[in-house]
């Protein structure tokens, strides 16, 4: 199968959709890097040190720089794109099936299938066929390609973070969720519930204490949070690691949106429209990085030319190299602050 002759030329379309995806979770890693580093370079974070014990000085947060609210649009949008594309691929799989168009009821009711109870599956695909949609009954091709990527049918997951990264923090139980139910999920809570929300973690390191550094991981931070009690007059190294995060739906886990992103679309692209059109995953069948400006090029050709580094890989360059230069700067020690009157009364 030669490159890209597996992908209809009807869902071009389509491939531009997860093209958009990926533009978008680079913008929105420019924007969380953005935030991180601050302006001029001195970070989203101020601290300050206040002696409420003596001899001990709580290392403290003095101010946030507001998120920016264009990080959890861009979030929201690069999902809607992901999980269209699937949608978008089940409609013309099944219209291409048949031999009459589908009646208004019936393309309503066409859509992805995501379900983590086989039997409520096997429900919904009977009311499917009840309705005339044979294309979803078991012993047809879409319909079991549709069964087989199921989460109670698929091993895939993604981990609230790399399992690599997971293990060196000593973690043991990594929180895992299967990715069509991610998509599934904050698709709906964004349709349905409240437009999902980016906010600012850190991870607190302390050199002389770094088995507790790793244990604690990505903190939350708000003005006040006392982020570690150090000795006074005794130099403590406290390095802090902004990072924008997301929270998973139903108030899971906070994930950095670009790993979360990454993971996603490697799944829509790798395995589910490759076994949704071929009947297996088909790694790197898809182009990553895809120009969708106004070059005059067709779709065929703009596929053809496109690369295949993903907008995660791209920005970790961008990251590696801001990471560098902050540890380049020296070190500044916050200012020593006297407790408020209310503080001092408490």
């Amino acid at each position: 199968m030669k490159a890209l002759d597996w992908f209809p030329n009807a869902l071009h379309p389509v491939a531009m959709r997860l093209a958009r995806a990926d533009q978008l979770a680079f913008e929105l890693a420019e924007v969380a890097l953005a935030w991180s580093r601050g302006p001029d370079s001195e970070g989203p974070l101020t601290l300050r040190q206040v002696e409420r014990t003596p001899g001990y000085l709580d290392v403290e947060v003095a101010t946030i720089r507001p998120v920016p609210p264009v990080a959890a649009m861009l979030f929201s949008e690069a999902i809607h794109h992901l999980r269209s594309a699937i949608d978008n691929v089940v409609f013309h799989l099944v219209q291409e099936s048949r031999t009459e168009p589908l009646t208004d009821s019936q393309a309503r009711a066409v859509s992805m299938l995501v379900y983590e109870d086989p039997e409520a599956f096997e429900g919904k695909v009977k009311r499917l066929v009840r309705q005339g949609l044979t294309e979803f009954a078991p012993d047809a091709t879409l319909g079991g390609r549709i069964s087989a990527l199921q989460p109670f049918a698929d091993e895939a997951f993604v981990p609230a973070i790399p399992l690599a990264l997971f293990m060196l923090m000593g973690g043991t139980d990594p929180a895992i969720e299967h990715p069509l139910v991610l998509l599934r999920d904050y698709s709906n809570e964004d349709k349905h519930r409240t437009i999902r929300l980016a906010a600012g973690r850190t991870l607190v390191q302390r050199p002389d204490d770094m088995p507790r550094s790793r244990q604690l991981g990505m903190r939350h931070i708000e003005v006040g949070a006392v982020l570690e009690v150090v000795q006074k007059g005794v130099p403590t190294p406290v390095d802090t690691s902004p990072a924008l995060h997301v929270q998973r739906p139903g108030g899971g886990v906070w994930v950095s949106p670009s790993y979360e992103l990454d993971c996603l679309w490697l799944h829509v692209v790798d395995v589910v429209l490759p076994t949704l059109i071929t009947g297996m995953a088909l790694p790197g069948g898809l182009p990553a990085h895809v120009d969708l400006s106004d070059t005059g090029a067709l779709l065929d050709e703009r596929l053809r030319q496109g690369g295949a580094m993903r907008a995660h890989d791209r920005a970790g360059e961008l990251s590696r190299k801001a990471y560098w230069e902050a540890m380049s700067r020296g070190r500044k020690v916050p200012p020593i602050v006297a407790q408020s009157g209310m503080e001092q009364a408490g």
